[in-house]
């Protein structure tokens, strides 16, 4: 190891030492280790290439379709089980967005879902809400991986996003008829379907997939009011796509996707209640008083007493103070009732919970290939988001805090289009040392029908009405990016230097309109309501309009070296923002919040290497995040222009915190057959500052929330050694750790505390069996039926009660799949990617070897793969690996035509090469001219030597 790189890399090096604990001598054996380890490889595309996972320099955790159903990976909940520092803890109330859950990559709440290289999170940051719509089930089907990118993005390509994203790759058309079709049946009447086809019109140039999956199960918990089960499932979604190729330089891609589902909705336990509470104690003239003031009487005014109404502008009486209360009947009984009914059933009340989807929309990407080094590429995109969502946080017929208008399931919660462009150029420069890319993106999204929410919850009043809240909120967001990689080999062996730079630009506007169901609680001699005039101006609907512009630049930057074809180190830094917004009636000193702000240094290194015979793959980093400006939520009193004490939900830019932490990720191989793939993660946060104005006591930094210091889990698969005419049988079990995390910062919260849960996951997976296209299985998700919340409503000291919402109890069912192929490829199954053993091919000259395909075909065969793995087996220290493809691939079709076909085999060969450890950078394609002659085979018949691709190295020592 060179001094150079001990001084770049002097703290990578050390976690990389952690991480192997290996002989140096056993060095030079470990490229050819690789290529028979068995480990799974996965090609990903989190910097807008394809790349294995383990040669980019950044924390990514990848899953293939097969690990997700292996995994039983169904949603972004699931997620939050298998990638280390993935937080997901969801109240049912998040499809509604005012108490949206949380979602948080190392701490942070800024991420976003990409579906199809489209952004579908919608975040409606204006409003606080922070709707994501990317959490569905309806997502996770028929793919070809999925991507959890970790830290600051932005300069590469979509959004901008201070914790990461979470990228959906759907499986694209390919050239092969092929599909499945899958049902599964298991307790609470469950029952699902999923489907693909794939249907070549054209082959290679005309290509079509379509699938589909849905799902209907009874709910766990039961309303005794209604008679309804909650937390039911009843959904449908779908995929089309399109690959069109008319000429061999230019492809369309076209998908459309859709998600439906019309449920009865969660359930929101009562779990602490104080019938006593006082919302807030008035004066004469309703100038607030000190809580222990008393002069004169004290009465109590309830809001849901029979006789409340209108009040005068003074209280009668004579009396020196007033005090607010929330209940008038007896609660006692009610909430004594629901502690002994348990967490899977609800008093329930007439209020009717509805928790109905509907989102679609369409994905179109233009990819050109203008010149060898220079590729333009168009992502244009349209999404549909329709969202009706009920809930009652106090079911005992109490509408203290209901979440839209009771009854009706019409008028959608929301109701918004988001439209997307991106424009990007790619490229490669300076004799393809650098490789760029630089783009643009447009985002805006608004509404496109009316939206209602309904919430008795004294939003905006101090005594409280019925209220009914529309909102017309718009934003744009505009961004330039510059992304490149240069590589370093000419001063280090091994060594590239990555950088990129955004400026954002975000503009948002919000109109809202509130209603109240009786007349306002207070007026003024003139008769306009006094809680509106300093708020809204004397609107009797108590209409506000607000915008805001913010922008920001971000920036990203590395460096990395690749010791060897398994050993990666990295350093990483990176920075970016998420925009303000606004707050809804409160004073205008309160309606506007600005950014915040997150830098990120991250050190990692990823490595694949052997321990007493056994293959082993260790991914970790270490990473300190600063976070600046943040936007806290929390519910204030502020008193308006006429002396009216009021409470409300307040974002603003109030605190800033430091979080540090580290992640360690794996697969170990002990022998042939059994996998375990642990992961675990760490995390240190806190407050740096945090003001006392948000309840939190003097000196005293509350606790960060929802980051559990630890969490940790495994999965583990084993493969019965039977004979493979009777198929594969593999028995598999995850486990996950979820400490305990913090849901509220303020003091008189009764519930600040999410205590910490663990879950099992048993999966058993029989394919092909009998040597047939079917695949039979046996699923059970928290096996041992362990009762854990997965969400709170933390309003104790704000509204005197707590509710919150279970996780799932023990699910199972049986799964039968069908798989259908006209055997171009190989067959699809849950089994790790293992490379097959060397066939032993004399190559024709030195350091070169010839890969053959079958006629009209790109797929490798059996021999072919044979060869790739036994060129990737012997590359020894060569530089580069060159690809050679000589015109046409077959004396029928065009010249277009053969020459897609000629690249394709060259694309199945260089992935190959890289799955079997060759990095990316290294492979270089070169095409010859389109009319070579014929050479004569090894059985003397002469056939177009193009119809092969060449694998030649570098004449360098070891080659």
């Amino acid at each position: 190891m060179s001094p150079r790189m001990k001084v770049a890399f002097l703290t990578a090096s050390a976690l990389a030492g952690f991480l192997q604990t290996r002989d140096a001598a056993a060095q030079q054996d470990q490229a050819s280790a690789s290529a028979t380890s068995g480990l799974e490889e996965i090609v990903v595309t989190a910097r807008r290439r394809e790349e294995r996972v383990q040669a980019v320099p950044i924390a990514i955790t990848a899953f293939s379709q097969a690990d997700l159903e292996r995994q039983q990976i169904h949603d972004v909940h699931d997620l939050g089980n298998h990638v280390p520092s993935l937080n997901v803890s969801l109240p049912q109330s998040d499809a509604n967005g005012l108490y949206a859950g949380q979602v948080r990559l190392r701490g942070l709440p800024g991420m976003e879902i990409y579906v199809a290289d489209v952004p579908i999170g919608n975040a409606d940051y204006q409003a606080g809400t922070g709707i994501q719509h990317g959490l569905s089930e309806g997502n996770f089907f028929d793919l070809d991986d999925i991507e959890v990118v970790k830290g600051p993005q932005g300069t590469l390509f979509g959004k901008n996003s201070v914790g990461g994203l979470i990228s959906i790759r759907p499986k694209k058309p390919t050239n092969n008829y092929e599909g499945y079709a899958k049902v599964a049946f298991g307790n609470y009447a469950d029952k699902e379907g999923e489907f693909a086809l794939n249907i070549p019109v054209i082959r290679d140039t005309l290509l079509v997939r379509i699938a589909g999956q849905g799902q209907q199960r009874d709910g766990y918990t039961h309303n005794v009011f209604s008679g309804k089960d909650l937390d039911n499932k009843n959904y449908q979604a779908w995929r089309a796509s399109i690959t069109l190729r008319p000429s061999d330089d230019f492809e369309n891609y076209f998908m459309t996707d859709g998600y439906w589902q019309d449920t009865n909705g969660g359930a929101n336990i009562v779990k602490y209640l104080n019938p006593n509470f006082i919302l807030s104690r008035l004066g004469p003239g309703f100038v607030p008083l000190d809580p222990g003031v008393t002069k004169g009487c004290v009465a109590v005014v309830t809001l849901q007493g029979p006789a409340f109404g209108p009040l005068p502008p003074n209280f009668p009486g004579g009396c020196g103070q007033f005090q607010i209360g929330l209940y008038q009947q007896d609660l006692n009984i009610p909430f004594q009732e629901q502690q002994r009914l348990g967490p899977r059933a609800v008093v329930g009340d007439a209020f009717q919970g509805i928790g109905k989807d509907y989102f679609y929309g369409f994905t179109d990407t233009i990819t050109w290939e203008v010149a060898d080094n220079l590729t333009i590429k168009n992502i244009a995109a349209a999404r549909i988001y329709k969202q009706l969502a009920t809930d009652n946080f106090t079911p005992f017929g109490v509408q203290i805090l209901n979440i839209g208008v009771p009854g009706n399931n019409q008028i959608w919660s929301g109701n918004s289009a988001q439209y997307t462009e991106e424009l990007q150029f790619q490229g490669r420069s300076l004799g393809g040392k650098l490789e760029w890319v630089v783009g643009g993106y447009l985002e805006y999204d608004h509404p496109i029908g009316d939206t209602l929410l309904g919430s008795a919850n004294l939003l905006g009043t101090s005594a409280g009405a019925v209220s009914y809240y529309h909102f017309n909120n718009q934003s744009r967001s505009q961004a330039l990016f510059v992304h490149g990689i240069y590589d370093l080999s000419d001063i280090l062996e091994g060594l590239r230097i990555t950088g990129g730079y955004r400026y954002t630009w975000d503009y948002a506007e919000s109109q809202s309109r509130s209603a109240t169901g009786v007349d306002a609680v207070i007026r003024d001699a003139a008769g306009n309501p006094t809680n509106c005039p300093a708020i809204f101006g004397a609107d009797r609907n108590c209409y506000q309009s607000l915008s805001a512009h913010f922008s920001s630049p971000g920036w990203n930057v590395s460096l990395d070296e690749q010791l060897d074809p398994n050993t990666l180190l990295y350093v990483r830094a990176g920075n970016a923002y998420r925009p303000g917004g606004f707050n809804l009636a409160v004073p205008a000193a309160f309606a506007t919040f600005g950014p915040e702000h997150v830098t990120d240094v991250e050190i990692g290194a990823k490595v694949d290497w052997e321990l007493f015979g056994m293959h082993l793959r260790t991914n970790g980093d270490i990473f300190r995040t600063t976070y600046k400006a943040i936007q806290i939520t929390q519910q204030v009193s502020t008193t308006d222009s006429n002396g009216i004490n009021h409470t409300n939900t307040l974002n603003q830019n109030a605190a800033s915190a430091t979080i540090q932490g580290g992640e360690l990720e794996g697969v170990v191989v002990p022998f042939d057959g059994l996998e375990l793939e642990p992961h675990i993660s760490y995390l240190n946060a806190g407050y740096d500052q945090y003001p006392t104005v948000f309840g939190n006591e003097a000196g005293a930094n509350p606790a960060f929330l929802f980051s559990p210091k630890w969490a940790y889990g495994v999965t583990v698969t084993y493969h019965l050694p039977i004979d493979q005419s009777v198929g594969d049988v593999a028995l598999s079990a995850n486990y996950s750790w979820t400490g305990h995390q913090y849901d509220s910062t303020s003091i008189g919260e009764i519930f600040p505390i999410i205590p910490s849960f663990d879950l099992l996951n048993i999966k058993v997976d029989w394919t092909n069996v009998l040597g047939h296209s079917f695949d039979v299985g046996f699923f059970m998700t928290n096996a041992l039926d362990k009762l854990y919340v997965q969400g709170v409503e933390p309003i104790y000291d704000q509204l005197g009660f707590t509710s919150v919402v279970y996780g799932q109890p023990r699910m199972f069912g049986f799964s039968l799949k069908y798989r259908f192929s006209e055997g171009d490829e190989e067959a699809t199954t849950t089994a790790p990617y293992a490379p097959p053993p060397a066939v032993a091919v004399a190559p024709p000259i030195p350091k070169s070897y010839l890969v053959f395909f079958d006629f009209n075909r790109s797929d490798l065969t059996a021999q072919a793969a044979g060869i790739v793995d036994e060129a990737a087996k012997n590359a020894g220290a060569a530089k580069v690996t060159r690809l050679t493809v000589t015109g046409h691939t077959d004396t029928v079709g065009s010249d277009a035509y053969n020459m897609r076909l000629s690249r394709r085999r060259a694309e199945s060969v260089a992935m190959r090469l890289q799955k079997n450890g060759v990095p990316a950078s290294e492979i270089g394609i070169v095409a010859k001219g389109k009319r070579d002659l014929l050479i004569p085979t090894g059985d003397g018949v002469r056939e177009p030597q193009n119809r092969r691709v060449q694998i030649l190295y570098e004449d360098q020592p070891g080659s």
